[in-house]
């Protein structure tokens, strides 16, 4: 995939060539939309690989290979890929309605999912990190709304 971001004519006085080299997006009039994609891009795609590495960690300690647990995950991984559109809906609205479940619910999933990481011996950093920024949108007042009000916690800076 090629990457392209500035002026739309200059992407299309270019697309033929760009297409003969893969495939070509325009991503915007802004010059730097194309380096912010290109970072996006590695966020999305190790947070992925990272909640399958947890869940192959865990299913591992009970004898579970990675090949066996990995149609499930992409089965996973498809269903939450399904979920985006209506999510960005809401955040692109600002309006995080609870229509599957709220942020309380999530956030005790998350305790289970420390829990048990925990208590078969897997590192369990990760699934902390995410319910630690839970645990300040609850505070916040959002626990009765849906996931997608975690995007406040990604857009804030954090210190150390």
């Amino acid at each position: 995939m090629i990457l392209r971001s500035g002026p739309q004519s200059d992407f299309e006085a270019h697309k033929s060539t760009l297409d003969a080299l893969g495939t070509a997006a325009h991503l915007g009039a802004d010059h730097g939309l194309a380096s912010l994609y290109d970072v996006a891009g590695p966020a999305m795609m190790w947070s992925v690989l990272n909640a399958w590495l947890q869940g192959t960690a865990l299913l591992r300690t009970a004898g579970v290979d990675a090949a066996t647990y990995a149609p499930f995950a992409q089965q996973i991984a498809t269903a939450v890929a399904e979920w985006l559109p209506g999510y960005a809906k809401q955040i692109d609205s600002g309006s995080f309605r609870a229509e599957v479940s709220a942020l309380e619910t999530d956030a005790r999933a998350m305790a289970h999912l420390i829990e048990e990481s925990e208590a078969v011996g897997v590192n369990a950093e990760l699934p902390r990190l995410i319910k630690a920024m839970a645990d300040r949108a609850i505070t916040a007042g959002h626990g009765g709304e849906q996931y997608p009000v975690l995007i406040e916690e990604f857009g804030k800076p954090r210190n150390g």
